[in-house]
């Protein structure tokens, strides 16, 4: 049971992922100066960035259950705010660090943090709602 939870709060911060990047592909696709079909698509279609980027998530997933698990932390809502207080605290600032020594606009570095905040939001409301 624990391995299809935390798969499932994997899957859902895909899902995330996917609506966020998409809701943000203009202003990403600008800054990053991807080549791009004329629909907006960049030109590699590769599933292998898709693949890698599951199985990071599943990773992460399941961090998450074990510290909150072992910090009982009980409910949706203290899940979430948890799980934001981790993509805030842990994960967006690594994209502050790794993006600052890359020749990569801020802008692409907010809405990495974005992401980063609103999927371990999600992975933390379904870790603390089961």
């Amino acid at each position: 049971m624990e391995l299809m939870i935390v798969i499932a709060a994997a899957v859902l911060a895909w899902v995330v992922g996917a609506i966020w990047y998409r809701l943000t592909d203009r202003i990403y696709g600008a800054a990053s100066a991807l080549q791009v079909q004329n629909i907006g698509h960049p030109k590699s279609r590769s599933v292998m960035p898709y693949l890698l980027a599951g199985v990071a998530l599943v990773a992460v997933a399941a961090m998450m259950r074990v510290l909150f698990v072992r910090a009982g932390i009980d409910g949706i809502m203290p899940g979430l705010g948890w799980g934001f207080g981790i993509g805030a605290a842990i994960v967006a600032p690594w994209f502050v660090i790794e993006n600052t020594y890359s020749p990569r606009p801020m802008v692409m570095t907010l809405v990495d943090m974005g992401y980063a905040m609103a999927a371990c939001a999600v992975v933390g409301a379904v870790m603390g709602g089961v």
